[in-house]
Parts: C-alpha cells; structure tokens; sequence
C-alpha cells in the first residue's frame, strides 16, 4: 500500500487507486491518524475534528462508517496485517502494516552518517504539494487549522531536508548541485544567513568570488528591503575577506579575474541572446561594471532583461523615459557599452550554444562585437 498526502492525494492498495472509493472524510481520518501515527487518537477527538456539528450519536456513527470503509477498501497486508488498530475508545495506524506513506516518512526522518544523497533526495521528492492540496473541510473549522499548520511544520520539515542535502554535496565538493539547493531553500527563507554564508562559500570553492561579492549586494538588499536590518558580522567579515581578495588580485594582475559564461539562442525571439547574456552578467558579476551604466542605459536593457532594473540609481527621475519608446539602438548601445565594461576589468569568455538559432538583431549584434574585437572578450560559438 502506498498513500500520498502531500499535493494530490494518491491512495493506493493493490496496484489500485481507492482515494475515490473512500471519500474525502475517510482520506481526511487516514490523515489525521498518520500524523498521529506514534499514539493513540480517541474516538472523541477524531469525531469532534470531523463532524463537529453533528450530535453525538451522529458523530458515532460517521465515524464508524468511515472506519468500515476504510477497511472494506484497505485490505490486510502480505502478513495478514490490518491496516488500523481499532477498539471501543481509540483508533491508530497499525505501525507494523506494510505500508508507505509520504507524510510519515518525512516526519520520521532524522539525520544519520549513513545518509547518502539518493535516499535525501527521495525523500525531498515526496515534496509534491501543500497536505491535503485542494481540501476544504466545511463546518471542519479546527481541522481546517490544523491542515494549515501541519502544512507550516511541512515547510520546515522539508528545509531540515534540504540543509541535509546540502550538506551530503559539500561532502562530496559538488558546489553546482549545492548551489541549487540552497536556491531552494532561499526561496523558502530569504532571510537565512546561514545559507547566504554557504552561497558565498561555495562561489569562492567554485572559484567565482566576483559572483560572490554580487550575491552578498543582492543579500544586503533583501535584509535591508525586508527586514531593515545589516547582515550579521559574520557575513559581512566574510564579504570583506572575499573582497579584499579581489582587490588584491586586481592590484597585482591588472584584470580582475576570468569570467565564463554559457548563453543560449532561441529562433526567431528578437534580443533573446542578448538577453539572455544580460541576465547572467546581473547574476554574476560584480555590480561595479553595471553601474558605469548611466540610468537610461540600464532602463533600455531592462526592456528585454528585467533582473538589471534593480541597479537604477534614481527611478523617480525616469518618469518621462518610461512614457517613451526605446528605440532599438538604445538597447543596442547599452549593452556593447556594458560588454566594453566588462572587458575593462575581466577576461570574459561567452559561449553561445545552439548559434544556428540565434535571433536576427543578436546575431547582428555578435558580428559587430567580433569586428570591433571588443576587449577582454572572447567569443565560443558551438
């Protein structure tokens, strides 16, 4: 048997669906007793989340009902097992029932030295939706409350499993796939600052301190957007380490550092690979070559590439520029002026996969930027 609680529920015995079968008070007793699966529930209690408007003698009997039929659609096990314990006062899930059940499975997950990435990994899979997504329990008020805050509880089950999977990566130096991870998690708490810290870490370990330093800008903004506070010490010592180290380099060796990027192509969307470009230039380098950008020339690029719209200086001032047209050789020009700054402090290196698909306006673009040679650029077409 196999039952699915978490995005659209999924009851399965014998290689059949019964969700539909049971019905949506039974489905809601089944999981009111695997959240409860290490105790005992009374009969009480399970009638007064269920049927609270009903009187007693009703309430009895609904629930008996829906025990029948859960029963009568949830046969015994491989052991001859019943699926739940039943008596005169209580009602439980048999934990010896042959049975796997996604919600228990993440609420009985503890860390271990024998954890590998598959079995975490499976685990944060399960992650399919909300519990119970879609249900609405009428006159079921402390049950609907409860579904709401069993689902919050369900959020940070699910981050303690993705920071064990973080770590597992670590462990095995896998920084692009911990990157991902931790991208998760962010999304989940914007305010993390242990994560924020393992990000900037893990760029340095990726030997990416420049998107580093622009990740920490980004994370400082969010602190001070969301919260109206400074990144803790220890994040900003870190910062400044990082930093520094960059400054040194640049001190020593004239360009900063290399810089990679892979871009794509799509047919026949106009700027697409410029855009493209754009959007990871704002993710991964250092906000210093974007600022050399003047207000209008960052507000042209953010007409095809929005993520660079957050470095406008004064946005009050653009008022009229947004009532205005921008002319494609606006956009143009911002973005060889961007990629000449660029070249200032980095060797950068862009690598265009799929250049058969490129659209008409980048690929006039591109053969202007390898006719003029642009500086520090180098350009990879596959």
């Amino acid at each position: 048997m196999s039952i699915h609680f978490l995005g659209k529920v999924k009851i399965r015995y014998n290689e059949k669906n019964v969700e539909e079968k049971l019905g949506s008070k039974a489905i809601a007793l089944i999981c009111l007793l695997a959240l409860n699966r290490k105790r005992y529930v009374s009969r009480e209690k399970l009638e007064g989340y269920l049927w609270p408007d009903s009187d007693t003698e009703a309430a009895r009997y609904n629930l008996r009902y829906n025990l029948w039929l859960i029963k009568k659609n949830v046969g015994k096990d491989h052991e001859g097992r019943e699926f739940l314990y039943v008596d005169n006062e209580c009602c439980a899930i048999n934990s010896d029932y042959l049975c796997q059940c996604d919600i228990i499975d993440i609420m009985d997950f503890e860390t271990s030295p024998e954890d590998t990435i598959q079995r975490v990994m499976d685990l944060k899979l399960l992650f399919r939706g909300d519990l119970l997504e879609g249900y609405y329990f009428k006159n079921c008020d402390e049950f609907n409350d409860l579904i709401i805050f069993e689902r919050m509880k369900f959020d940070q089950h699910k981050i303690r499993i993705l920071k064990r999977l973080v770590e597992l990566y670590e462990g095995e130096d896998n920084h692009e796939d911990c990157l991902l991870v931790i991208d998760e998690i962010l999304e989940m708490e914007p305010f993390d600052e242990d994560m924020a810290l393992k990000v900037l870490n893990t760029y340095v370990e990726l030997e990416k301190p420049v998107a580093a330093v622009a990740y920490y800008n980004d994370f400082n903004d969010i602190l001070a957007n969301g919260l109206g506070v400074f990144p803790s010490e220890k994040l900003r010592n870190r910062y400044i380490e990082i930093k520094s180290s960059l400054d040194h380099h640049k001190h020593i060796g004239g360009k900063e550092s290399k810089f990679n990027l892979t871009s794509y192509c799509i047919k026949n969307i106009e700027f697409f690979w410029i855009s493209d470009v754009v959007g990871k230039i704002v993710k991964n380098i250092d906000f210093n070559c974007i600022d050399q950008l003047n207000d209008k020339e960052i507000y042209a690029l953010g007409r095809i590439q929005g993520d660079i719209l957050n470095r406008l200086n004064n946005k009050d001032s653009l008022e009229d520029v947004y009532k205005q047209d921008i002319m494609d050789v606006g956009i143009i020009n911002a973005f060889i002026k961007l990629i000449n700054c660029i070249g200032d402090k980095y060797s950068l290196t862009i690598t265009i996969l799929n250049s058969d698909h490129m659209d008409s306006t980048s690929a006039g673009v591109l053969e202007y930027l390898k006719n003029t040679k642009a500086k520090g650029l180098e350009l990879i077409e596959k």
